[in-house]
């Protein structure tokens, strides 16, 4: 199947974690193992990978200088035997590091960016969405091209709470990263 035949995210076959870890590098789809079953999507198109991009940069920058942690973008995050997404971007406090391991992260992230497409609203809306609440997964952002916004979600004792919803229009202040502001729209394409 061609990358481009691939309009929305097919669930290939049921695997745990472990074995889905050991799975090859695909260098023509994006692979994700949620509940389960293995996810394969198009791998993002250029815009999508240049925000993703930009936005890492922005953090980094700031983490660095504050030595807050480490920035990764679409890492294997190992959450239990049926779950091992690949957020779009994700931080790990520096107190969390040791939760890097050779090919994945094992354990939840502190924060984690996923940067969706009309295709894979719903993986990243409402499944991604419970499931990293349920593994503890601290801070979420789901940012939206086509709509040009940024959600951010905190994780309290009752499950996520969206704390702002931002517009590229407006200047993003993220509460994990007091005092970091983000210009959104200069991460466009």
């Amino acid at each position: 199947m061609a990358t481009a035949e691939l309009k929305e995210p097919v669930i290939l076959f049921p695997m745990t974690s472990d074995r889905f870890c050991n799975l090859p590098i695909s260098e023509r789809f994006k692979l994700e193992l949620l509940n389960g079953e293995v996810y394969a999507a198009a791998r993002p198109a250029p815009t999508h990978q240049h925000f993703v991009f930009q936005l890492a940069l922005v953090i980094e920058l700031w983490i660095k200088a504050r030595k807050l942690g480490r920035i990764l973008l679409d890492t294997l995050m190992k959450l239990d035997s049926r779950w091992t997404p690949a957020p779009d971007l994700c931080f790990l406090a520096t107190k969390n590091l040791h939760r890097v391991q050779k090919k994945r992260l094992v354990g939840p992230v502190d924060l984690a960016v996923e940067v969706i497409s009309s295709r894979r609203k719903n993986v990243d809306r409402v499944k991604k969405l419970a499931a990293y609440g349920r593994f503890g997964v601290a801070w979420y952002w789901i940012v939206d091209l086509e709509r040009r916004e940024l959600e951010e979600y905190c994780l309290e004792d009752r499950g996520y709470v969206k704390v702002a919803a931002v517009s590229f229009d407006q200047v993003f202040m993220p509460r994990l990263f007091p005092g970091l502001r983000i210009n959104l729209a200069s991460l466009e394409w």
